[in-house]
């Protein structure tokens, strides 16, 4: 049997605290105690697995980049082959994308508003990520460039960014509004995806 490690228990229960405690009071008006009660321990046993509340947020955001980045880790670029076939992965991959935003309505707002208030090293690390995010997207440009059914003449850089730049602003305006409802999703993606076919599909 797998040996289980009690430290990354531990851990992975203070980093779901703490996102529920940043989430409803915001990060600079949250201490690790708050994170503590949320969590029913004393303040100091944080201490035993994080330096303080940065190290604390530092690892929420990376939680929330990883599970974001398997949207379309798991789905491999190089198996679309056709215009058709992108069409449904984009769909697929926007569906993906707004269940988690629903399911976690929290997430976005410490993505794109807390976070980027907390430190400088923070948000280093979520423009990293943008950039990574936008380098799944550019793999699936390169990929149609090169079967043939995207235009060769695309700034495949500069779009994946412009690509992922109006998947977060469908989020953003999304989550805003409470509960997303169904026609408003659809259209944002919709939306999206005949800016990507039409403007770059052959």
């Amino acid at each position: 049997m797998a040996r289980i490690d009690l430290t990354d228990i531990r851990r992975r229960q203070i980093i779901d605290a703490a996102f529920k405690v940043f989430a409803e009071n915001g990060y600079h008006n949250s201490t690790m105690a708050d994170i503590a009660t949320e969590l029913d321990v004393g303040h100091g046993t944080l201490y035993r697995y994080f330096k303080n509340k940065l190290d604390i947020a530092s690892c929420v955001l990376e939680d929330i980049i990883d599970r974001i980045s398997l949207i379309v880790t798991d789905l491999p670029p190089e198996s679309v082959n056709s215009l058709d076939e992108y069409a449904e992965r984009l769909d697929e991959i926007g569906d993906r994308f707004f269940e988690l935003l629903e399911d976690n309505p929290d997430m976005h707002r410490f993505l794109f508003y807390e976070a980027l208030a907390i430190d400088d090293s923070v948000t280093r690390k979520i423009n990293a990520a943008f950039l990574l995010f936008g380098s799944y997207t550019e793999m699936y440009l390169r990929n149609g460039i090169d079967k043939g059914f995207l235009k060769s003449d695309i700034h495949t850089h500069e779009a994946s960014l412009a690509i992922n730049a109006m998947l977060f602003e469908a989020s953003r305006r999304l989550s805003g509004t409470g509960e997303i409802d169904e026609e408003s999703k659809r259209a944002w993606s919709d939306t999206i995806k005949r800016f990507i076919i039409e403007g770059f599909g052959k």
